[in-house]
């Protein structure tokens, strides 16, 4: 059935079962092997079940009688505790450098280009950990209640027809976003040297440190520029004063576009930068709305600012497709075991599903029926947990 076709895409394009079946964990002496471990969380989050319990529940009804040692949850929560990181993100790796030797995934409009934000997982007034973040939510002054949460920040390729997932790095207490991001970004500039030319970023990203970083690795930046940075954006709105823009359509939304060399005025980067502004009108259902954006990039001009606009706004991607759409579909803010290592495990177990899921989405569907990854999402969920026996190969998962 479907979930055999999905693990079976899995298997014959990226070894999947043999690659999630190296990954350790720091157990001493352990009954059960990491590897029956992670091949039941790959299990879970390919069938996007959502939790453990429901793992747990699935085994019960029988759905998983083929796996004769599975691990009970509690193992597997304990486990994730301690489970190598660098050997998911391994795998991660693996998925990639097969999907792109195979022409899986392309370029975003004849670039390459990374996205990097953070994303809060949770949020509990009750529920805390060692590597908890801790923040005071009330509006009373001189009260104190106190929220602890977890959040990350996560590394994406843009994709015209989806986004690829590499890599996440929790954001630590008493740290901020571009703490973790300098992190995040330095590996993966180690790990994936060639699978990037530029890094999107918000506002944030701003920051000579992080321009400093990827040109050190021989790669440029995209941000965007708002009003806080002003001396560069007045410069901007003066120049765009004086200067003709390049105008053009596109579907419903027309622009004028800017583009301005600017030096001198960011002082943590002390080199020359291009600004991009773009005034953007949509008219949609009788309904007019206007944006006017600008970023900053020292990405070299190639004279097209039609394509140079979309990889600014390639950025949203991460809105969208990782984190909204994980979100919705998959579960991503659910918390299955509160640690920081555990919380980080299945988030990068999910990318891993994510990944290969939207490669068969988008390349292997035959059934006209099938038009969105939510129904397929459901049609797999069901195979799993109905027809698993009469429908898979003697021990296709060996846990």
């Amino acid at each position: 059935m479907l979930f055999n076709k999905l693990l079976g895409y899995g298997n014959k394009h990226f070894d999947i079962i043999k690659k999630v079946g190296h990954i350790t964990d720091e157990r001493v002496r352990p009954h059960i092997p990491t590897s029956d471990i992670s091949e039941s969380i790959l299990t879970m989050m390919l069938s996007n079940l959502g939790s453990l319990n429901r793992l747990d529940a699935a085994k019960s009804m029988g759905s998983l009688e083929d796996m004769v040692d599975a691990p009970s949850v509690s193992t597997i929560a304990r486990s994730a505790d301690t489970i190598d990181l660098d050997a998911i993100r391994k795998v991660l790796k693996e998925i990639y450098l097969a999907a792109r030797k195979k022409k899986m995934i392309g370029s975003y409009y004849g670039r390459a280009i990374g996205i990097v934000d953070g994303h809060e997982v949770t949020s509990s007034y009750l529920h805390k950990c060692s590597h908890c973040r801790v923040r005071n939510v009330s509006k009373i002054e001189g009260k104190e209640v106190l929220q602890y949460y977890h959040s990350f920040v996560a590394f994406i390729l843009a994709g015209e027809k989806f986004a690829t997932m590499l890599d996440i790095e929790p954001i630590l207490p008493g740290q901020g976003e571009l703490t973790s991001a300098y992190r995040l970004l330095s590996r993966v500039c180690i790990n994936y040297p060639k699978a990037f030319e530029a890094v999107a970023g918000d506002a944030l990203y701003l920051a000579g440190e992080v321009y400093r970083l990827l040109k050190s690795h021989r790669k440029y930046a995209i941000s965007v520029l708002k009003d806080e940075s002003r001396q560069l954006y007045e410069e901007a709105l003066a120049l765009s004063d004086i200067a003709e823009p390049v105008t053009y359509a596109d579907d419903k939304t027309t622009y004028r576009v800017w583009e301005h060399k600017i030096e001198g005025l960011w002082k943590s980067y002390n080199k020359e930068i291009t600004v991009i502004r773009s005034e953007e009108k949509r008219v949609a259902k009788d309904i007019e709305e206007k944006t006017d954006w600008m970023w900053v990039t020292n990405l070299p001009s190639t004279g097209n600012l039609e394509n140079l606009v979309r990889i600014c706004h390639s950025r949203w991607q991460i809105e969208n497709q990782c984190f909204n759409e994980t979100v919705n579909i998959w579960a991503l803010d659910h918390i299955y075991r509160h640690s920081e290592n555990a919380i980080a495990v299945f988030i990068l177990f999910l990318f891993i599903a994510v990944n290969i899921v939207n490669i068969f989405f988008n390349r292997n569907i035959k059934d006209k029926r099938i038009k969105t990854k939510v129904f397929l999402l459901d049609l797999v969920k069901a195979s799993l947990l109905l027809n698993y026996r009469s429908s898979l190969p003697p021990n296709p998962i060996p846990i």
